[in-house]
């Protein structure tokens, strides 16, 4: 059974600074343009279902940003069911709080959500939706921290290995090209996971019969 973290992040399409691109800004807000200190570039948003206990990457979706995180999570997790995958849990940020979500990932995957509801710590607005109530109620805090944490590990590591903005030009061969990222990454991990599985094989052969010559 898969335990799913759920998250986005952005690609820029340009490998200039954020410094730079701020700097153009502020002269355009001088000139007319657009307000000082707003980014309006748009870049390149992917959406992630991380297997957080072996931090491998699941599914994955892409769009044009800045775009709300919500509607790419059952876009994201419809190639997790098409896949056959059972999964049993489903951990993403506030970012995803919505009714649809919850049942969807209920109602339609069989398994349990573990999303921060957005007015929990404000008593006086009231929760819409049975599902969000009840996870207002009954949220799994230590489950969230642990499972939560593991996505951002992988953005970072994908980021830190292969940058933080695509080459390509065309949106179809941006997509083509994080596609390729997530399969490296994987691929990478799996062999960090397979080196790791052999030492301690390796290590268990070595200690038994050392442990028998002793008794």
């Amino acid at each position: 059974m898969l335990y799913l973290a759920a998250d986005s992040t952005g690609f820029s399409s340009t490998s200039a600074s954020t410094y730079y691109t701020r700097v153009l800004e502020a002269r355009q807000s001088r000139l007319g343009g657009h307000r000082r200190g707003v980014l309006t570039r748009r870049y390149l948003k992917q959406t992630v279902a991380v297997e957080p206990r072996k931090q491998l990457i699941v599914a994955v979706k892409f769009r044009r940003g800045p775009a709300n995180d919500s509607p790419d999570f059952i876009w994201t997790l419809k190639k997790v069911r098409a896949a056959g995958l059972p999964v049993k849990l489903v951990v993403a940020d506030k970012g995803y709080d919505a009714e649809s979500n919850h049942a969807y990932v209920q109602e339609v995957l069989g398994a349990r959500t573990v999303i921060p509801v957005r007015a929990a710590s404000r008593p006086k607005i009231r929760i819409r939706g049975k599902r969000r109530r009840r996870q207002a109620k009954d949220f799994d805090k230590r489950g969230y921290d642990c499972h939560r944490t593991k996505v951002e590990t992988v953005f970072s590591v994908e980021k830190r290995r292969m940058g933080s903005h695509v080459l390509a030009r065309q949106t179809a061969q941006q997509h083509k090209e994080l596609i390729f990222r997530a399969f490296s990454y994987n691929a990478r991990r799996l062999e960090t996971l397979f080196l790791l599985i052999s030492e301690v094989f390796y290590r268990a052969n070595h200690r038994q019969p050392l442990s028998i010559g002793l008794s």
